[in-house]
């Protein structure tokens, strides 16, 4: 009942991330080229048809392709599978068509680069070398065969070929450079003054026959939305823990469980010196080495550096050249005599010869770390806290599994599920298809809420899940249709808005009075002084300028070059209403020994020649889509 993904993006970055995945995804790995028979049909391409069952493959693909690339980052919630889905399709259809001009352009990949490619991925490897079983069974578990997936590689690779004829066959002069340069670190000194929008909002009277007209002329644009009042209950793990109840024995349980997270356990530093014994030795061998064993013992006992003698005679490779020193460990981590041995020394005792499979040990004990962390006591509150929290999610999957068939099999109230569950419904006010607040934001809750099945026909939603511990189910009770507002609601808006039109009106005729006066002679200053407004003291700014309105460095940066010792004056009606008068004194070009500022001389020509480079390739992709005979069909609208 459950599902696992939102259905729609939320905001312009879920999509930016979703246009990256999408460049290597057009031109790789589409499961599109095959097909046909008498299976359904998503598409048709100039005649060529792609197949429902390729563009499923394709769409699953990629949702695996971005929930891979985001890793913990990935969230279902910024997900609109319906337009995702259309994305997916249009990739589809785009790499369709480089493939159809690929063929007729005669490009061919040999079987030999094919096997090249498909022996160099990772997926097809094992100990780092190619796997033939690794390669069929990753191709069977795609649904192909091993000779569809070479021609699905063979295809990919023509088309990459293709692209990188396009892109990568465009150049740039030292003229373009320059001009990059010159124009991208252009400095520009200007000073100004500002008009506020006050001065001209004071001088304009909008009229109730004026607001009517607007009103009359522009009544679409007041469209109150279609919204709905929902019911709904929602199951999370949070609500489910503040019901539960504990008791000490319970939480002494937990804690015992547990114990590493407010605990650390004692851990003692030893060092050793082993004489080995190997796996099946005769007793003879044995003897030796034990033999050998207690002439170092003795050596040790009678004062000899530990460290010294480790170094000299231990054949533990990993520890010898360390003076035998093994570092920290906890009880449990050794052989069992080994551990036994060294938990049962004070610190600076040597023991006698301990016997492990690996052969004969003397153990030094060096340091004694104690038991770090919180006591039962010390830690009650926050075993409480994990304790109830993992005992309403084990209850969780169990009542939202409940609360999905109950809202199902009981379509037509919510309360039946309340009862059974012990909870409360609750009522939204009125929602559009912008959403409500908090939890009733979500994409796929205004999904359901607007959807055919829930308002139309007044059936509960399905369980929707907003997280993996949150689910809701809602149904419809009230609905009302889109709507043009009536003046009444809308007047004072439009009384806004016509003033603020004829405020930017009376700033520009200003204005353009304002610069005349200014090029037959005034100054900036005399005109400041009249209007009561302070001129700004001259700056020389760059066009990545971040104290300044991005409108009034646009504008800025759009004026003409000034003549020699003479400002070029200009205006500038601000979003807000303001009026600014630009006075620009010099432009300054950038030059190639600043070019270093941008990355270099060899960086800037890169970037020059792929922005290009991919500029074409796509108004190729853009051409051949604009030419070509595609259908869509209904089955791959859904």
């Amino acid at each position: 009942m459950l599902q696992s993904i939102r259905e729609r993006a939320q905001g312009v970055v879920a999509w930016f991330i979703v246009v990256l995945i999408s460049v290597p995804f057009a031109l790789f790995g589409i499961n599109s080229y095959l097909g046909g028979g008498s299976e359904s049909v998503a598409a048709v391409v100039n005649g060529d048809d792609i197949s429902q069952r390729d563009f499923e493959n394709g769409y699953r693909d990629f949702r695996q392709n971005l929930r891979q690339r985001l890793g913990e980052n990935y969230r279902p919630e910024m997900i609109d599978e319906a337009k995702l889905r259309q994305e997916v399709l249009q990739i589809m259809i785009r790499n369709r068509l480089l493939v159809q001009k690929s063929a007729d352009l005669g490009l061919r990949v040999g079987d030999d680069h094919v096997k090249q490619v498909i022996a160099s991925l990772p997926g097809f490897q094992v100990g780092g070398r190619f796997s033939q079983d690794a390669f069929e069974r990753g191709v069977r578990l795609q649904g192909l065969t091993p000779t569809g997936f070479l021609e699905e590689i063979r295809v990919g690779l023509v088309s990459e070929q293709l692209s990188k004829a396009v892109t990568g066959s465009e150049f740039t002069t030292q003229s373009e450079l320059d001009s990059l340069v010159r124009l991208r670190l252009q400095k520009r000194e200007f000073e100004y003054l500002t008009v506020p929008a006050a001065t001209f909002l004071a001088r304009v009277e909008v009229s109730d026959e004026a607001v009517a007209t607007y009103y009359a002329a522009h009544q679409n644009e007041y469209m109150a939305p279609e919204r709905v009042k929902i019911q709904y209950l929602d199951l999370d793990v949070a609500s489910i823990a503040k019901t539960l109840k504990s008791d000490d024995e319970a939480l002494q349980a937990y804690y015992n469980q547990h114990q590493s997270q407010y605990r650390t356990a004692e851990e003692r530093r030893a060092s050793h010196i082993l004489i080995p014994v190997e796996e099946g030795a005769d007793e003879s061998a044995v003897k030796k080495a034990e033999a050998e064993a207690t002439a170092v013992l003795e050596r040790v006992k009678q004062g000899e550096d530990f460290p010294a003698l480790a170094k000299e005679l231990s054949k533990d490779p990993g520890s010898a050249e360390e003076g035998g020193d093994l570092g920290f460990f906890e009880a449990g981590v050794m052989e069992q005599a080994f551990d036994d041995a060294v938990f049962a020394l004070a610190v600076g005792e040597v023991s006698d010869l301990v016997r492990t499979p690996f052969g004969f040990h003397i153990i030094k004990l060096t340091e004694i770390r104690e038991p770090s962390g919180k006591s039962f006591e010390e830690a009650r509150a926050e075993v409480e806290q994990a304790y109830l929290k993992s005992e309403a999610e084990r209850l969780y999957y169990e009542y939202a599994e409940r609360l999905g068939n109950l809202a199902y099999e009981e379509s037509d109230s919510l309360q039946p599920a309340a009862d059974a569950l012990g909870m409360q419904i609750k009522e939204s006010d009125w929602i559009n298809r912008e959403g409500g607040e908090g939890i009733l934001a979500a994409p796929k809750v205004v999904n359901a809420a607007f959807s055919e099945d829930v308002m139309v026909s007044g059936h509960n939603s399905e369980a929707i899940e907003l997280n993996a511990e949150h689910i809701l189910v809602l149904r419809v009770v009230d609905h009302e249709e889109a709507a043009i507002k009536s003046l009444d609601q809308v007047a004072d808006l439009i009384k806004d808005q016509l003033r603020i039109q004829q405020a930017i009106e009376l700033a520009n005729k200003q204005g353009a009075e304002l610069v005349s006066r200014l090029n037959k002679g005034d100054t900036l200053t005399k005109v400041a002084t009249e209007l009561g407004v302070t001129v700004q003291p001259p700056k020389q700014i760059s066009r990545d300028e971040q104290t300044l309105s991005p409108e009034l460095v646009k504008q800025l940066f759009a004026m003409g070059r000034p003549e020699s010792g003479k400002p070029l004056y200009g205006q500038l009606a601000l979003s807000n209403g303001d009026l600014a008068l630009l006075a620009l004194h010099s432009v300054t070009d950038g030059t190639m020994e600043q070019a270093n500022e941008l990355g270099g001389e060899a960086a800037l020509n890169d970037a020059l020649q792929r922005s290009r480079g991919k500029s074409y390739f796509q108004h190729l992709q853009g051409n051949l889509r604009a030419s070509a005979e595609v259908t869509i069909t209904a089955e791959a609208e859904r």
